[in-house]
């Protein structure tokens, strides 16, 4: 399963499109934060590790778990599975009759599950995922909405933290040169 955010200016609201499937919804601002907000809580609130011996107190456990997510440690490497994936294509837009409104949420969080339920009328959306995947969720939800310039309230440090450090650290400095570069001096 997949799940793209994109932020549309003129409607003042994200679109999520979730697929496999025809699914696809606005999520307002008020739904942004909340997800951000009160369902980022109950979802760290069930973050494991809570009395093992050395293994920190419950944010930095979520702040390490949602790092891991990030980096995509729980993907199959072998099949190429990547974490997150940034697009500076926008989508197809679609027919403003494809798009249902989102108008509530529900939300359960377990030490190896999440799941979110997208309230469409009488209808609800939903969408069970491991723990990792139910961080990447929270991240595009969090980037879509500053990149909509929303200022969402209230969103956990672990949520917005910086991944930046590690990438870099992953890149190879570029003042060294190969072994076996003639050219080198």
């Amino acid at each position: 399963m997949s799940t793209s955010f994109t932020y549309f200016e003129a409607e003042d609201r994200l679109l999520v499109v979730i697929q496999p499937g025809p699914h696809k919804l606005w999520l307002t601002r008020r739904l942004a934060q909340a997800i951000v907000h009160d369902i980022a809580g109950i979802f760290a609130s069930q973050v494991p590790g809570d009395g093992i011996p050395g293994a920190g107190s419950a944010e930095e456990r979520i702040a390490l778990e949602h790092q891991m997510a990030m980096n995509g440690e729980d993907l199959p490497q072998d099949d190429g599975g990547k974490a997150m994936q940034y697009s500076s294509e926008p989508p197809a837009r679609a027919r403003d009759g494809d798009i249902q409104l989102c108008t509530g949420l529900d939300a359960k969080a377990g030490s190896n599950y999440a799941s979110i339920g997208f309230v469409i009328g009488d209808s609800t959306l939903n969408l069970k995922l491991s723990r990792a995947g139910f961080h990447r969720l929270l991240r595009g939800v969090a980037l879509c909405g500053t990149q909509a310039g929303w200022q969402l309230q209230g969103v956990p440090s672990w949520l917005t933290q910086s991944l930046l450090g590690n990438l870099l650290a992953s890149l190879p400095p570029l003042d060294e040169a190969p072994d076996d570069d003639p050219d080198a001096t």
